[in-house]
């Protein structure tokens, strides 16, 4: 890394309050944000646009990545397309977050957040006016679900007004970014960002999501799905403890002091979340007890390896003494999602065909096909559901995601053949054994694939 890298991440770590927070509550563990974090403020954007033109000249190849993602973040308006979500809603999530996660000084702290929060979100109406303009809008169906959560909090009225007085009725049928002015293009942008720069178009995603989805999927004896919340929690603690205890020392030198976290997710989230998730601020894997009936014992061997090696991966990280710039400064998602994948081929009696690795393969051709190739609801439900017949509410909460966040989905997959890629060469070249692989995967950082290649001499 060139000094060009580490002193645009010092900078931008001066003004970006969620970069700044996510290091110092590594640092003080106290979980303390003193300011809300508005991505669309004027002040944010003038500031990150100067940062930009300062490095503009320069030489590093991950800077250069990024500088370009944000050239094209600000030429095409990229913060006008996905401004509001159902999936992870912000609003539900901020008072999640405000009232039970982070640990204000006082109320007056609390307070000031909640007006900050307020000024984001009167900036978030300032850009859906300027989209209607543009004719750039989120989907109705996204829009009436983000209006039916938010309806409970009254102090967030205005935007709940706004949205039914004004916006709904312009909302789009459509679903996809195809639908929007320069959608595909910005699709094609999304794939990049959210690939960590793996060269493949829309087209060769989706053909090979189809190619590697079998044609046949395997009959899941009924009594093997659970009955009881509380016996699907149980198991997921009881096999987390088991790859803490059993999988960590057959694959890795180091081992975390303390086994894995695994928490219920909170009730007033589990309408807007997925079934199971690592939350890096809190530092646990949460399990979404609503979903326990579609769930079955088969499978959840497979999420659980995924969801662990998440909070493994960042504990990794940490405990090494990683440098932050090399952690934020590009936070390549087909990396980290990836690397979660990949790690459940290392399931005993793994099975490539398993609920959880069809979800992954079905994303390639659902998210391509939605967001490409102008699939309606109906169509991406119904091919989910060929391959997850028992998983109905879990399919919808999919496809709100492919919606909200385009080609997300696609890094675990897509990331996960890279590894495997990276491991393979690596084994064949004798330069150490799985153990030594990866921990030089996993030391460098969440830096981009192209890069991660030079440094491992491959």
């Amino acid at each position: 890394m060139t000094n060009d890298y580490i002193n645009y991440f010092n900078e931008k770590l001066k003004y970006d309050l969620f970069l700044k927070f996510l290091i110092d509550e590594k640092k003080t563990k106290k979980g303390k944000l003193l300011e809300y974090p508005n991505s669309l403020s004027d002040d944010l954007m003038n500031k990150e646009k100067k940062l930009m033109k300062k490095f503009s000249d320069t030489k590093n190849e991950q800077l250069k990545i990024i500088l370009n993602n944000l050239n094209f973040y600000y030429k095409y308006k990229i913060y006008l397309y996905l401004i509001l979500s159902s999936y992870h809603n912000e609003i539900i999530d901020f008072e999640h977050y405000n009232n039970n996660i982070f640990k204000p000084n006082s109320k007056k702290l609390k307070k000031k957040r909640e007006k900050e929060f307020i000024i984001y979100l009167k900036d978030v109406i300032k850009y859906l006016k300027i989209g209607l303009s543009m004719k750039i809008t989120v989907p109705n169906i996204i829009c009436k679900k983000f209006m039916k959560d938010i309806k409970p909090f009254k102090k967030y009225n205005f935007l709940y007004s706004f949205l039914k007085k004004v916006y709904l009725k312009k909302c789009r049928k459509t679903i996809g970014l195809y639908a929007l002015p320069n959608g595909n293009k910005i699709y094609e942008y999304s794939i990049n960002i959210e690939t960590g720069g793996i060269k493949l178009s829309p087209q060769q995603i989706h053909k090979y999501g189809l190619k590697i989805l079998p044609k046949k999927i395997e009959k899941i004896d009924k009594k093997e799905f659970y009955t009881s919340k509380e016996i699907f929690f149980n198991d997921c603690k009881t096999i987390a403890l088991y790859i803490y205890d059993n999988i960590i020392d057959k694959y890795f030198h180091y081992k975390p002091e303390k086994p894995f976290d695994i928490l219920k997710v909170p009730e007033n989230l589990e309408k807007t979340t997925s079934l199971a998730y690592y939350d890096e601020l809190t530092d646990a894997v949460y399990i979404n007890l609503s979903y326990y009936k579609e769930c079955h014992r088969k499978s959840i061997y497979s999420l659980l390896m995924h969801e662990c090696f998440h909070q493994y991966h960042f504990k990794f990280l940490k405990d090494n003494n990683v440098d932050y710039y090399k952690i934020y400064g590009f936070y390549n998602n087909a990396f980290i999602e990836g690397f979660a994948h990949y790690m459940e081929i290392y399931c005993e009696d793994y099975n490539d065909n398993n609920e959880y690795s069809l979800l992954r393969k079905a994303r390639l051709v659902v998210d391509t096909g939605i967001n490409y190739y102008g699939w309606s609801y109906k169509k991406a439900f119904n091919f989910m559901l060929k391959y997850m017949p028992k998983r109905k509410n879990d399919i919808h909460n999919e496809i709100m995601r492919y919606i909200c966040m385009p080609a997300q989905a696609l890094g675990y997959n897509l990331g996960k053949r890279e590894i495997i890629k990276l491991r393979d060469e690596y084994l064949k070249k004798n330069k150490g054994t799985i153990k030594d692989f990866h921990h030089n995967l996993l030391i460098n950082g969440t830096i981009s694939f192209t890069y991660l290649r030079k440094i491992l001499d491959l």
